[in-house]
């Protein structure tokens, strides 16, 4: 008996660790997109080597669901320094996170894979 209870226990032990998952919120929102969303919903398109629209406007202190489209045939970003946001889809594929800034003013953003900002993947968000 007291080996029958040992394995019921180590299968409900496994059953309740493996429940628990794992990962960072960031790698949720990122991966799968299940960021809730916030404030208005801004839809872009990046592709081989561009952004459409390449000018986004966001209010102060507001977080906005930035949604990217990624047309293109291979992996691509949204970044933004000044907010430490980084937004991460593969080919042809869409995900969303929200992008908060709480200081109005002028940022780049840019694609941060390696050669894809000097080809023109970057753009500018002004936050009023």
């Amino acid at each position: 008996m007291t080996r029958r209870a040992a394995l019921v226990f180590l299968g409900v032990a496994a059953a309740v660790i493996g429940a628990c998952g794992g990962g960072s919120d960031d790698e949720k929102s990122e991966a799968g997109g299940t960021e809730a969303p916030a404030g208005p919903k801004i839809d872009v398109v990046g592709k081989e080597f561009s952004y459409d629209p390449d000018k986004l406007t966001l209010k102060a202190g507001e977080g906005s669901t930035i949604v990217l489209r990624n047309t293109g045939s291979i992996e691509h970003d949204i970044t933004v320094d000044g907010a430490k946001f980084k937004l991460t889809v593969p080919g042809n594929n869409e995900r969303q996170k929200v992008l908060k800034v709480d200081k109005p003013g002028t940022y780049e953003f840019y694609c941060s894979l390696p050669g894809h900002k000097s080809a023109g993947m970057k753009g500018e968000l002004t936050v009023t």
